[in-house]
This record gives structure tokens, sequence and C-alpha cells, in this order.
């Protein structure tokens, strides 16, 4: 599968057992990388690059896409994940997102949450 968004493309390609993820990136000078996550491991290297990208925004006004880039493009689609449940057991509880050997954990604001889900 590959995606473009703008003038980058990004391509995500899994092994037959899901074991071995490859995610390409090509950036808008052509130079095309490669990255490849172990469905073993790719649980802490997903969260460290979340962790990374929210504390970096963090204080930034949110991101406004063009009416057909990015999460607003019509081929983008939700990812919707094997299995879901709450932890609770620390400050926040937090939204455990299975998609199949990587586990994200999300940790969230019950009453933004709701208050996000009910539009007022």
């Amino acid at each position: 599968m590959v995606k473009k968004i703008g003038s980058k493309a990004w391509r995500v390609q899994a092994s037959d057992d899901g074991a071995i993820i490859a995610l390409g990136i090509r950036t808008d000078t052509d130079r095309e990388y490669e990255i490849l996550i172990s469905a073993v491991d790719s649980t802490p290297i997903l969260t460290d690059l979340l962790g990374e990208m929210v504390r970096t925004h963090k204080g930034k006004p949110p991101k406004a896409f063009a009416e057909n880039a990015g999460p607003n493009h019509f081929k983008s689609v939700p990812v919707e994940p094997l299995s879901t449940r709450i932890e609770r057991g620390g400050e926040k509880p937090v939204l455990v997102l299975d998609f199949g050997g990587t586990i994200l954990k999300v940790a969230i604001d019950p009453a933004r949450l709701q208050q996000d889900l009910s539009g007022t």
C-alpha cells in the first residue's frame, strides 16, 4: 500500500506472519527511508515516537490540514484495533489498543473525552 500526502509518500508492508513491518517514507527531496519494526519490539518504538511528537507539539496550536490532505484525504480511514480495554491504576485511566502485536497505550481524561463525545 502506498499513500501520497502532498509531495510526500509513505508505504507499509507486513510479512505474512505479521512479525515484521516495514515502513517506507519518501521525502520532498525524493530520498526514501525504510524502517523495519518487529511486532515484538514495536510498542516501545511507537510509544517513544508518539511521545516525542506530543512533547514537540505541546503548547502549539493544533495542526490544520487542507480539505483533501492528511486525515481529511478521501482515502484516509480510521484504524480499527483488534481489541480495546481500559486499564486503571495510575493518575488517569489508560486506553489500551491492541493491533495484533503492537499495543498502544493512551492516557485519557474521562471528563474531556465525555465532553468531546457529546460535542459540547
